[in-house]
């Protein structure tokens, strides 16, 4: 709960906390799948990205919106194995789908579910 003098700076405060209790979560997880990979990347950012869950940089550098934790564990666990091939296969061709399907195979799933129900899982701080 906020205190009353913190309403004003809200969409801020939940922006940290969800980012602070995302970091840790996500570095766990992109350990275990970069382990099966065997790639690690150069650092990881929990940040606002938009539209996106996940992005990879050209040097290593792997970026996840910090409204990703709110989606269920699975989901988190297509995104972060997602960007870690991105680390390897740079482009969505077929090496990198079927690099990811090793790894995730019922991806094709979980992408679809991500694209059709993500938008009642993730908070958003607009005034409505």
């Amino acid at each position: 709960m906020l205190r009353r003098d913190a309403l004003s700076s809200a969409p801020e405060h939940f922006v940290s906390w969800y980012t602070a209790h995302a970091s840790p979560w996500l570095g766990r997880r992109v350990r275990i799948f970069g382990e099966r990979l065997e790639v690690m990347p150069s650092t990881l950012h929990v940040r606002d990205l938009g539209y996106r869950w996940g992005s990879c940089s050209p040097k290593g550098n792997l970026y996840f919106n910090w409204r990703v934790i709110c989606l269920p564990p699975r989901l988190i666990e297509y995104v972060v194995a997602h960007e870690l091939v991105h680390l390897k296969e740079p482009r969505h061709d077929s090496e990198f789908w079927g690099r990811l399907k090793r790894i995730v195979p019922d991806y094709a799933q979980r992408k679809l579910w991500l694209a059709e129900n993500s938008a009642r899982y993730v908070p958003t701080l607009e005034a409505e």
